[in-house]
């Protein structure tokens, strides 16, 4: 009986850790039920090393608007990855915040290749997380962590032609009723950029002229000074795999 015993604890404590983590169809509820109703938000970036410089941001179910304060402005729209229209000459950045609770987010997170039928359960820092798609050792495929209790992303990890590209939010805090990241840093290759994060509005963004291309002011703009070139070469939106 003993060594029956035996082999019954062993037989427990080896079974792997992402037999336990709940499937799509688990995930999908509990993100409804963590983040419910929100369609649409207004937030406010800083950058701490880059002083002066600012950027507005509206974003509702995939659609964005960015404007981008240093003394004169630069705007730009676009959704998930495109950018429809912008006032610069050049390339417009996108911003990492666009990754952070996009519309669909479990068929999303497969899109980009993150596997969430497979992950383990660990900490993030401080705080007990869910690690979708990979073992917290291997660096090379796709995946989400999720604060384990209300789901909030904690990072966000997919390759592009940048190379892998790691997108981490943080300090979160209640706004509106639902956990708000305070903090987003963006890694990569190519370097890296840590932003403040001022929540403005929750749902009061969903105004379709916000993101109309023929809203724009045709007027040519300057490119604003870093960090506005740093985030487009470090910043890639996922594409589908």
């Amino acid at each position: 009986m003993k060594t029956l015993l035996t082999i019954l604890m062993l037989s427990l404590t080896a079974l792997p850790a992402f037999a336990f983590v709940p499937d799509g169809e688990e995930l999908a509820a509990r993100l409804q039920k963590s983040y419910g109703p929100l369609r649409s938000w207004q937030a406010r970036m800083t950058f701490p090393d880059y002083p002066g410089v600012s950027v507005e941001l509206w974003y509702a179910r995939g659609k964005w608007r960015q404007q981008w304060q240093a003394g004169d402005k630069a705007v730009a729209v676009g959704s998930f990855g495109n950018v429809a229209g912008a006032c610069t000459a050049g390339s417009f950045p996108l911003s990492p915040l666009f990754v952070w609770l996009v519309p669909h987010p479990v068929k999303t997170w497969q899109s980009w290749g993150v596997d969430v039928t497979s992950g383990s359960y660990g900490f993030c820092g401080e705080a007990p997380c869910l690690m979708l798609g990979a073992d917290p050792a291997d660096e090379t495929k796709p995946t989400v962590y999720l604060n384990n209790e209300d789901l909030a992303p904690l990072t966000v990890r997919y390759p592009s032609d940048a190379g892998m590209i790691t997108v981490e939010f943080s300090d979160y805090r209640t706004y509106a009723g639902y956990p708000v990241p305070q903090q987003v840093a963006v890694r990569s290759s190519l370097g890296e950029l840590a932003a403040r994060v001022e929540w403005v509005r929750i749902n009061g963004a969903d105004g379709e002229e916000l993101y109309a291309r023929d809203a724009l002011d045709p007027t040519l703009c300057a490119e604003p000074p870093m960090p506005f070139d740093l985030l487009r070469q470090t910043f890639r939106y996922p594409r589908a795999q």
